[in-house]
């Protein structure tokens, strides 16, 4: 599909979406599946449309708890502000800062392979998770074991296959693709710690608060 531009846009992000599974399966084929062409690398952008239902129950999951404990017996506000905003802008803000970093370390020749990529699978990330998250978080399992078990999924997903797609559209080395992956999540958390300290100050300076006042 890599050149295909006249494909119905359902079929098109089944198609992606798609991708974005051999991707997590770590096939070599997977780029095939994407649309690498101009109008493939704006129209990779309705990943986070594809995202906005698994968005939208998240935020009714978090509004049933009404509050966050993020210590113990520290509760505060759910920080839906800052979460919201970054949800709509992680994705254009990560496209954005890579064309430089891309041409940066001399990678920018598959900078949209990337770019679209990048965004169906974590279009695909995000769905899964969030689907794992509110089961294990709703008491079916034990608490000891639902946290276990979401540091593991949370660490193949948002790790490995991230490492796996960078090498994969990048067309990069090993090892290269986890100097490129270290940049994209220190750029997420930098992204989403302003964003909490502008928007959601409150909760921020708790959970500062909460990690200095840390038994030593």
């Amino acid at each position: 599909m890599s050149e295909n531009t006249e494909m119905p846009l359902g079929l098109y992000i089944q198609s992606s979406l798609k991708g974005a599974w051999k991707l997590v399966q770590a096939k070599p084929n997977a780029m095939e599946y994407f649309d690498l062409s101009s109008d493939g690398f704006w129209k990779s952008f309705w990943a986070i449309a594809v995202m906005l239902p698994a968005y939208a129950l998240w935020t009714y999951f978090n509004l049933q708890g009404g509050t966050r404990e993020i210590a113990e017996g520290v509760e505060l506000a759910h920080p839906f502000l800052a979460e919201g905003i970054f949800f709509f802008t992680t994705l254009p803000l990560t496209a954005f800062v890579m064309i430089y970093f891309t041409k940066w370390m001399n990678i920018s020749s598959n900078y949209s392979s990337m770019v679209i990529a990048y965004n169906w699978m974590s279009a695909l990330i995000y769905l899964i998770l969030v689907s794992m998250t509110m089961i294990l978080s709703s008491g079916l399992v034990s608490g000891e074991l639902s946290t276990a078990l979401l540091i593991m999924l949370n660490f193949y997903f948002g790790f490995y296959v991230v490492w796996y797609t960078l090498k994969n559209s990048l067309q990069i080395g090993g090892v290269f693709a986890i100097g490129v992956l270290l940049f994209v999540k220190l750029l997420e958390t930098v992204s989403m710690v302003l964003l909490y300290q502008i928007f959601n100050p409150e909760y921020f300076n708790a959970v500062v608060d909460t990690i200095n006042n840390q038994p030593s």
